[in-house]
């Protein structure tokens, strides 16, 4: 019988062209959240936490950037945005082809999933931008984000993990300069588009060496 092995390279993404170095702000957070807006991606999490954290006077926003799935899911967490009284917070962006044009609007890039979707690219370009990242801790997230050296971890669905994390932050109880330059440090080592070709390139050594 023939072994055969499995070879896995990570997708790569070139480095930012937003190469200043990121600033904790000194008023307004913009937090951010890019997706296609579906059930699964836990933006309603999110709002949670946003309301959560503007009724503890910490001073943060939302900048939503994708479509939804559906009108009947957009009008749905509309409604709970308006419940949540946090509707004057958030701005809905819609869909864009320029991500990192978004990314650089962004202080905080928050991924709330339910639960797994792989490695998100959105993650890696964040990174690569230098952007800190707060996210669940879902299939192949924790592989990029490193716990307190490139973002935050928390538990799927928590509201309470999701705001306290946010706010350790904000507070800087979480040295933000420290997660942005480990975020840049990690896409680096592991994930820009020069590691994945040299990925592919030792792959196909090992192949026609054999």
């Amino acid at each position: 019988s023939s072994s055969r092995s499995v070879t896995r390279i990570l997708d790569g993404v070139p480095h930012s062209m937003l190469t200043a170095e990121r600033r904790r702000p000194t008023a307004t957070w913009t937090l951010g959240a890019v997706a296609l807006f579906r059930p699964r991606k836990g933006i309603e999490t999110l709002l949670e936490a946003l309301a959560m954290l503007r009724s503890r006077n910490v001073n943060v926003r939302l900048r939503a950037v994708g479509g939804f799935e559906s009108n009947v899911y957009q009008a749905e967490v509309l409604s709970l945005a308006e419940r949540l009284d946090v509707v004057d917070a958030i701005d809905w962006i819609g869909f864009t082809r320029n991500v990192n044009r978004e990314l650089a609007k962004m202080h905080l890039l928050v991924l709330p999933s339910l639960f797994g979707e792989g490695l998100p690219m959105v993650v890696l370009e964040a990174m690569a931008a230098g952007l800190p990242v707060v996210a669940s801790h879902v299939d192949g997230v924790p592989e990029a984000v490193i716990h307190r050296e490139t973002g935050l971890l928390v538990e799927p669905g928590s509201v309470s993990q999701l705001a306290r994390s946010i706010e350790e932050i904000v507070s800087g109880e979480v040295d933000y300069a420290k997660l942005s330059a480990g975020a840049r440090e990690r896409h680096t080592a592991r994930f820009s588009d020069t590691t994945m070709a040299a990925g592919v390139a030792e792959v196909y050594r090992q192949v026609l060496g054999q």
